[in-house]
C-alpha cells in the first residue's frame, strides 16, 4: 500500500479500522513460548557439557 499518495482520511479510516491488538498479542504469545523453549534447550545444554 503506498501510503503517500492516499488522501489524510483514507490513511486514517485505514488506521482505526485495522486489526486490533489481536495479532500483536499473539505474537507476544509465540516469544514467550518461545523464549521458555530456549530456555529450556539452554539448561539442557548446560546439563551436558
Amino acid at each position: 500500500m503506498n501510503f503517500p499518495v492516499l488522501p489524510p482520511e483514507i490513511n486514517s479510516v485505514l488506521m482505526y479500522s485495522g486489526a486490533g491488538s489481536s495479532p500483536l498479542l499473539a505474537a507476544a504469545a509465540a516469544w514467550d513460548g518461545l523464549a521458555e523453549e530456549l530456555g529450556s534447550a539452554a539448561v539442557s545444554f548446560g546439563q551436558v557439557t
